[in-house]
């Protein structure tokens, strides 16, 4: 008889448990559900901020300054680049020579051009439009870098 109970006691805690088992684990499927609609709508939202989160031209230019070394402008604009700060459009080659270059830098105003001599920051320009940095750079003999 003792068995009888022990067996019926037995059967009826783990039910209980399962009950409770049960009910813990339907939440944890909404909770779930509703992380990835979250992660959905943040998705969305960083797609379509990143305009937002571009420097201005001045702050651009205070970060990256002529005289600047390759290295530090390097990591500089790299370090920019993953923050969402800003983003490199084009770049350009002086004609017949590797070394000195342009980068075109995207702003929250503009464009900001970069010049480098293969050691350091030899210029930085900040342009309204595309075409004015194009035809700035076409003054100074610059072509477009089209090997990337």
């Amino acid at each position: 008889m003792k068995k009888l109970m022990i067996a019926g006691n037995l059967i009826f805690a783990l039910s209980i448990l399962g009950a409770c088992g049960s009910e813990d684990a339907e939440p944890e499927e909404n909770s779930s559900s509703d992380t990835a609609e979250m992660n959905d709508q943040q998705e969305s939202q960083d797609m379509d901020e990143p305009a937002a989160d571009l420097l201005g031209s001045e702050k651009l230019q205070e970060r990256i300054q002529k005289g600047m070394d390759l290295d530090a402008y390097s990591a500089e604009l790299t370090a920019m680049e993953e923050k969402g700060e800003t983003t490199v459009l084009k770049k350009y080659n002086l004609s017949g020579n590797e070394e000195i270059k342009a980068q075109v830098l995207q702003s929250s105003d503009g464009f900001v051009a970069v010049e480098t001599d293969g050691l350091e920051v030899s210029d930085v320009s900040n342009f309204k439009s595309m075409k004015e940095v194009e035809d700035h750079l076409k003054e100074k003999d610059m072509e477009e870098d089209k090997s990337e």
